[in-house]
């Protein structure tokens, strides 16, 4: 699909039929920095008549590989926004409203099926951000998979948080998580209602 720059970073964009996993594969992958430092995201869309023509199951089956890894705020919603005009996220239920999208500030917990996942907002002193979390609570995981999004204060030393524009704002992936997209794709509505990530179409 092509080749993204931004910040002096490029990212590549794939979009493939993944015969293995009899799934549509989309996949952003940074192309620069050290090996095992650059961040990868896949998105695999399982096709309901892997003998026929490409027919994409409904979302809620959809999966989220995050292998670890940095990317921009603006880079991972560019991906989104692709993965949106694909139409092949088909039967999407996706409740955006106040009770879905609402964050307390500790322990928010989320169901999807038999997996429960935690999301925790808070100020992280040593980085001067205000920071989302998002991770499963899987007794029988010892690794320790979790996504971030981090959004530095403008004004760390002045008092009240003053986010910094989106172009500042990072998504970080811990480890190595496939996760369902109905949680992921919550967790970053979730992000976008509590109102922090200031773009230049909100002044």
């Amino acid at each position: 699909m092509g080749i993204w720059s931004f910040g002096g970073e490029q990212y590549e964009i794939i979009s493939m039929y993944s015969l293995p996993d009899d799934a549509w594969h989309y996949e952003l992958t940074g192309l620069t920095g050290p090996p095992g430092t650059r961040p990868y995201l896949a998105v695999d869309i399982p096709d309901a008549t892997p003998d026929g023509t490409f027919t994409p199951r409904p979302a809620q089956h959809v999966v989220v590989r995050a292998g670890g890894g940095v990317l921009p705020w603006l880079v991972l919603t560019k991906f989104i926004d692709q993965l949106d005009s694909s139409g092949d996220l088909v039967d999407e239920e996706r409740d955006r409203s106040a009770e879905a999208t609402a964050l307390p500030l500790t322990l928010n917990t989320w169901s999807h099926g038999s997996q429960q996942f935690v999301v925790n907002q808070f100020h992280y002193g040593d980085i001067d951000s205000w920071c989302y979390e998002l991770y499963e609570v899987d007794p029988d995981v010892t690794a320790n998979n979790f996504l971030d999004v981090r959004i530095p204060d403008a004004s760390p030393e002045d008092g009240p948080f003053v986010p910094m524009p989106a172009d500042h704002v990072t998504l970080t992936m811990h480890g190595r998580w496939a996760l369902p997209w109905p949680v992921f794709r919550r967790f970053l509505d979730a992000v976008h209602a509590a109102g922090d990530i200031v773009t230049p179409d909100r002044h």
